[in-house]
Formats: C-alpha cells, structure tokens, sequence
C-alpha cells in the first residue's frame, strides 16, 4: 500500500515540478541579451567543482552507463582508469534497501535494469521493500546492451558476477577510495523524499566524514524537502547543488542582473538540462556563456547533464562550463583532452 501510494504522489509531484520549471525556462529562451565572452573565467579557485575555464570536469553519469550495467561496480570500477586525469568524476543514484542500505540504483522499479519480476514473481518491485541481501540475488546486468548483443542476460545465482548486483555506497567508496585514494570527486544524487531521505543524507554525511572527503562530494536531489534537510542538519559539512526550484529562481535572477552579492547561498552548483533540437536549445538559455559567466561571478559550479554529443561538449567548453556529465567519458575525453594517457 506505502509503494502505491507513494508512487502516485511521486508521479503527480514530478510531472508538477517539470511542468513548472520547463514553463519558467523556457520564458527567457526568445529574449536573451547578446553576450560575447565571459568576464568572471575560473582560473586556480582552489574548488574541486570549479576548474580552469576551458578544461571541464567530465562526469560518468550513472557511473559510466555506456561502459558497464549502470549504478554497478563494473561501471564504478570503469572510471578507473581515469583517476590521474584530475577531471574524473562518478555520479550515482543511491536510495535506501528496506533494512536501512545505502544502495546504488536510478529508477523508482527494479524490473527497469533487473530479472527482478521474474526473481520476486511480480511486476513493479521497489529498492525500498526489498533487503539488501534479496536485492543481492538480482542480475542488474539483465539488459545491458553492447552493439546488438546483451553479454549479461540469462545470468542467475553464482552465476552473476558480484560486480554486476546492487552495490552499496560503502563498498563504492571502499573500492575507489583504496585503489585510487583522494582522485576521484563523487556527485550522490539522492532519488526519494521523506520518510527515505533522512537516513540516507545521515549515512553519506558518516561516509564522507570516514574518508575525509566532504569537499570532494556534491549531494543532489530533485526534492525540495532533501536540500531543505541538509540545510537544516548538516549545512557546512555537506555541499549540495540547487533544486529545481532554486534553479528557476536563479534563471530569474539571472534574467534581470539580480545583484546578488550579498545573498546567502545554500548551494554550491547548478546542474542543468542542456538539449539541442535542430540546432536550438530546448530548455531555456542555460547553455550561454553570460548564465554561466553570471552563475562565475557569485562562486557556482555550473554543470550539465547528459552531454554525449562531442558538439555539445565543444560548445558548452568554449562557453566556460565547469561539468559535463556523460554516458561515454571516454568520447568526451578523446575530443576535449586528446593528449591525456587515458583518452586515447
């Protein structure tokens, strides 16, 4: 009854939320004032989020999707071989197991990535009715395709490798932090409100804390009442980025040269939507250099998902943005740092 419910509430707030900031972004995106460089370029800010202009950080969204099973260790374990590049980053989806885990997975149901109907006997399975050793016993391999083939379907029991089941952040952190320690910046995006929320902030906040990397983590959260509690709790010993909600106020801001130099900001990055449909940008002007030159100006780290065309990235590189994050890092590498070990 709780997933029923949950999921339609979930479903009415999420349509809401988009509807409202697509409708507020795309106001601004037929009277932009012309812009022609940036006046405020990054350069040596000290912040793991905010690089040099023209050398974004490059981000494997879901933890490399284009490389391995998403929000697994395989495709955490993927990014390795970036770790002395000094622009890697890994962002993952994480919610909570019934027992209290903290586990890596995007969508709200596990037959989306998994053999979990088949496994459960029932359609629509969630993380959170489920413990964490039931999920263990999952092929989130199932449909991950490679060209025309599927290399980990049909794999049960002993059979599936460990790198492909639910993988708590724990053991993300144990893995990358051991092989790697100090290289890697993390990007935690927490997917459910309340009641799952709480515990979830409480146990990044201990992990990060454990492996003294508060300033190289970012949590986000599409939900207002996430960011509201890490402002309450654990601001100052968490960063965040902006809900939609605060981004839309900034845009505004932005579209009227706010002053806002003495506004509190509770957040330290804007993580944007940036699509391209013959030729135009669907959503808004966020991809212009004057929003990110003004987002500069006030300290922001500005960040784009999911950037996978080598164009875009170009584009979004010449107009100062901070982070691209992308199903194919290596593509993105191999066009923007050719000389780099790890891109060719």
């Amino acid at each position: 009854m709780l997933e029923k419910a949950y999921y339609i509430v979930y479903l009415i707030l999420r349509k809401s939320i988009l509807f409202i900031v697509a409708g507020f972004l795309c106001l601004g995106t037929f009277s932009m004032p012309e812009y022609e460089e940036p006046k405020n370029p990054n350069k040596d800010t000290g912040d793991f989020f905010r690089p040099d202009f023209g050398h974004p950080l490059i981000s494997a969204h879901r933890s490399g999707k284009g490389a391995a099973p998403e929000n697994t260790l395989m495709a955490i374990q993927s990014n390795l071989v970036y770790a002395d590049t000094g622009s890697a980053i890994i962002e993952m989806d994480v919610q909570l197991t019934k027992d209290g885990e903290i586990v890596l997975y995007h969508s709200l149901y596990l037959d989306e990535k998994s053999n979990s109907e088949e496994y459960f006997g029932r359609k629509n399975t969630t993380v959170f009715s489920k413990t964490y050793e039931e999920l263990r016993n999952l092929n989130l391999g199932e449909f991950f395709k490679v060209g025309d083939k599927y290399p980990y379907q049909g794999l049960r029991g002993d059979d599936i490798p460990d790198e492909i089941r639910i993988t708590r952040l724990a053991d993300v952190f144990s893995c990358m932090e051991t092989q790697a320690p100090g290289r890697f910046r993390y990007i935690i995006e927490v997917k459910y409100p309340h009641p799952w929320a709480p515990k979830i902030i409480r146990g990044i906040y201990e992990l990060i804390t454990e492996y003294d990397m508060a300033d190289r983590v970012i949590v986000a959260s599409y939900w207002p009442d996430v960011t509201k509690h890490i402002d309450l709790f654990y601001r100052g010993k968490i960063q965040r980025s902006a809900n939609p909600f605060e981004i839309v106020d900034f845009y505004g801001c932005y579209t009227r040269n706010d002053d806002l130099s003495k506004e509190d900001f509770k957040y330290m990055a804007l993580q944007l939507p940036f699509y391209w449909e013959d030729g135009k940008l669907k959503v808004g002007n966020l991809g212009k250099a004057s929003f990110i030159d003004y987002a500069h100006k006030y300290g922001l780290s500005v960040q784009y998902w999911t950037i996978d065309r080598v164009d875009d990235a170009k584009f979004l590189t010449s107009e100062g943005a901070d982070l691209l994050m992308t199903n194919h890092p290596e593509r993105l590498r191999e066009a923007l740092y050719p000389t780099d070990p790890a891109a060719e």
